[in-house]
């Protein structure tokens, strides 16, 4: 069995751990050998293993994988894999994101992963939307990974309630702009003070790609994806993310610790997990 699922963006500014969007770049997962070209094994340790057993899978059936999505970057890596290894198992794709979501502890990256598209998931609920065809994601990250369990225990434990009311209102304006067509509040919805504040590291490159994309008006609107240290903007075309992929590594090299990263679009992936053939 050969399943795809793609890898997502997180968040999307004040959607924390409910809103997430799925990105072009697949992660493939293989039950069975021998392995073919480019494939990696799938040692227990790794998360789309771990997901395929804990969905039913035989524990000493082989695995291989393979993904451009790289880790530790917040492009929902272990979500994509954990929703692709429990598809493996035989899980359907809200069963794949329900397994994938407890083990991730959060579930929009895995929301994401298993129904593609624009995604709002609460609990064991997901609703998605539609994307029009012409938005391109621009991406960009250091070369520095951040690690999601460390990142989440510097969130402080409360948050003062006029930050709480700015967050949930930009949340609920992503998914009316989406629902409504009316992608001109983007700039507005994606804006946080729950967690970018905090995550967002000066002089490391990202928090000056960050603003940067925020103040290009080829942007509809930017965010840090994930727990980052990837930036992802919103574009109407093709083109406007090209250009703001091409603006990226110039500011992200302007501190002396940062590096130029890499820049790159992608489509948004309007399918989720699915097999490609069994």
């Amino acid at each position: 069995m050969h399943v795809v699922a793609p890898a997502s963006s997180a968040n999307l500014g004040p959607g924390f751990d409910s809103l997430g969007l799925a990105l072009d770049l697949p992660f493939e997962l293989v039950v069975g050998g021998p392995a073919s070209e480019g494939f990696l094994a799938a040692e227990p340790t790794h998360p789309a293993a771990i997901a395929f057993v804990e969905a039913g899978g035989d524990p000493d059936a082989p695995l291989w994988w393979r993904s451009p999505v790289p880790p530790g970057r917040g492009l929902g890596f272990s979500g994509a894999a954990r929703v692709a290894g429990a598809c493996a198992a035989g899980e359907s794709p809200h069963a794949a994101f329900r397994t994938a979501a407890r083990l991730e502890r959060h579930p929009d990256n895995a929301a994401a992963s298993a129904f593609g598209g624009f995604v709002v998931a609460a609990g064991d609920e997901v609703v998605a939307l539609a994307v029009p065809e012409s938005l391109t994601v621009a991406v960009w990250w250091p070369s520095t990974s951040t690690s999601t369990d460390a990142s989440r225990r510097q969130l402080p434990q409360e948050v003062p309630f006029g930050d709480a009311v700015f967050s949930t209102g930009r949340a609920a304006l992503w998914v009316a702009a989406l629902a409504s067509g009316d992608l001109s509040v983007l700039r507005t919805a994606t804006e946080d003070r729950l967690h970018q504040p905090t995550r967002v590291r000066r002089g490391t490159g990202t928090a000056e790609v960050l603003a940067a994309w925020r103040d290009d008006p080829r942007a509809l609107g930017a965010w840090l994806s994930g727990s980052g240290p990837t930036v992802a903007a919103l574009a109407a075309s093709a083109a406007d993310a090209e250009g703001l992929a091409e603006l990226a590594p110039a500011v992200g090299r302007g501190s002396a610790e940062a590096d130029a990263g890499r820049a790159r679009t992608l489509g948004v992936a309007r399918r989720g997990v699915h097999v490609v053939d069994a």
